[in-house]
């Protein structure tokens, strides 16, 4: 198996974008912290370590042509990919660099706003974490912003040895990567059959690795097939990031800032006696077993005063995300479901159905008014936590002409792609999912396309798609042509008036 200082790279990683690393998306968890969001229509410098196939910086530098970005990893094909993409959309302003970590120091770059790093610090040993901490040391501004994500304990402590037995099996057969990941699941699959102790003592691994079983082989691979794969509690994290000088600050997740939605009343009582903010932290991690902890840090930032605070909240735009139609009033939550007062969330989204709006704009609805600010502010954070609605601005024609271009260099690169890839938003300034059909479908109008069917038929045929009508593949050419007649007509009423008004279409 051929890796590079540990790390897989005989196999592509995955293309996907992550939201949460957006600095429009950053700047809200700033705001709700009490923390002076970051000002970006003044310019600001942004810097992402491993940043895989790209895809997350491309689209954000679409969003922002007033940033300058920056994204480093030691793979070539993933950072060919992603400057040929910079190239096709035309992005000045995102620069991709292939270097190891041990290789960070010598790079010709800026001090940065913002450094993130997602899917790295477990991943990789110790040296290379020590070079990460030297570059957050040096690089980040006065005041700067480090997102950092990694595997936390205790969550994974019953699923390790999960991760052991598959990475040590592999590493013992012959063939390919994706032969030896296959090898080492259907030998887990064997000791799952037969009873083993680590799924029969915790019945979550067994759970566990049958949803790793869904996974795309090679999202796998960089997830669990590294030499390097460590495990971190939260303090142990702050520690090390105190040495390159930055403090933390708070989830960089919107939900994991809202206690209400993850703890009961009793374990919120038990968490509100603990005074010390790491330790609430590692409190926190072991109610909820959490896997993945996304932190953020800063260096300095000043504090906003809660006046300041409320003010800049009500006058923050916010856009709804997903067809009015299609969203269900009640979300998930670690808590468990919560049901939405129609009295409420009503007249909100109703109101969000027709364009983006702040808290201040809701309030102006003598409906939404009579509920109180306070209950509407609440609703919008579950909104927001729920992400059926996300932080929006108005964007200027040279933005939606950026993300435009991207787009249709997207739409072009993934019409192999069956599953749902990310677009950008010049309203979101940030990225949204899109499923095959509707991907064809904004390609078709945007080529001026009269005859949607016919264009989605012959985009079909060419790269060998299929049409699945609950879990049967369609066969008879007229079948096939009646459920696209009824999924464009659906597209038409109620996802393209969304894109439109995120300024996709």
């Amino acid at each position: 198996m051929e890796r590079k200082d540990g790390y897989v790279v005989d196999i592509e990683y995955v293309h996907g974008v992550h939201r949460d690393l957006g600095p429009s998306a950053l700047n809200v968890i700033l705001l709700i912290q009490n923390i002076d969001p970051v000002a970006l229509q003044d310019g600001f410098t942004y810097c992402d370590v491993g940043c895989g196939q790209g895809d997350s910086v491309n689209l954000f530098a679409a969003c922002h042509p007033e940033g300058e970005f920056h994204a480093i990893d030691f793979n070539a094909v993933h950072i060919a990919g992603a400057r040929r993409m910079a190239g096709q959309a035309g992005l000045a302003n995102s620069t991709f660099w292939e270097a190891n970590f041990a290789d960070l120091g010598g790079l010709p770059l800026p001090a940065f706003d913002f450094i993130v790093m997602h899917g790295v610090y477990s991943w990789v040993g110790g040296e290379a974490r020590r070079h990460i901490l030297e570059f957050i040391r040096t690089k980040l501004k006065p005041g700067g912003v480090v997102y950092l994500s990694y595997n936390s304990l205790p969550g994974w402590s019953a699923h390790a040895p999960l991760r052991e037995l598959l990475f040590s099996y592999a590493d013992t057969q012959s063939g390919s990567l994706e032969q030896r990941i296959d090898a080492a699941v259907e030998f887990v699959k064997r000791l799952k059959n037969a009873h083993a102790a680590i799924f029969e003592a915790a019945s979550s691994t067994g759970e566990f690795f049958e949803y790793m079983c869904t996974l795309p082989r090679n999202y796998l691979a960089h997830e669990f097939f590294n030499r390097d794969w460590d495990l971190f509690y939260h303090a142990d994290v702050v520690r090390d990031l105190a040495g390159a000088d930055v403090a933390f600050t708070g989830s960089a997740s919107f939900v994991e800032n809202q206690d209400m939605l993850r703890f009961s009343e009793a374990q919120q009582q038990i968490l509100n006696d603990v005074t010390d903010k790491v330790l609430r932290e590692t409190v926190k991690d072991s109610v909820v077993n959490l896997l993945l902890r996304r932190d953020l840090f800063t260096r300095g930032r000043a504090r906003m005063d809660s006046a300041v605070q409320l003010e800049y909240f009500l006058t923050r735009r916010f856009a709804m995300v997903v067809p009015l139609a299609h969203l269900e009033r009640k979300a998930l939550f670690p808590i468990g479901e919560v049901l939405f007062d129609r009295n409420l969330y009503d007249p909100i989204l109703s109101a969000f159905e027709l364009k983006p709006q702040s808290a201040e704009e809701l309030l102006q609805c003598p409906k939404i008014r009579e509920q109180g600010m306070a209950r509407v502010l609440e609703a919008l954070i579950v909104l927001l936590a729920a992400e059926y609605v996300m932080p929006a601005v108005e964007p200027p024609l040279h933005l939606v002409m950026a993300t435009g271009k991207l787009n249709r260099a997207l739409l072009e690169r993934d019409l192999d792609n069956s599953g749902a890839r990310c677009l950008a938003s010049p309203v979101l300034q940030n990225a949204i999912k899109v499923e095959w059909l509707e991907r064809l479908l904004i390609l078709c109008e945007i080529e001026g396309h009269p005859d949607s069917l016919s264009f989605v038929r012959e985009k079909m045929e060419t790269h060998l798609h299929t049409l699945n009508n609950n879990g049967t593949i369609l066969q008879e050419p007229e079948e096939i042509r009646s459920e696209l007649s009824i999924r464009i007509e659906a597209f038409r009423t109620c996802m393209a008036p969304l894109l439109r008004q995120l300024g996709i279409l």
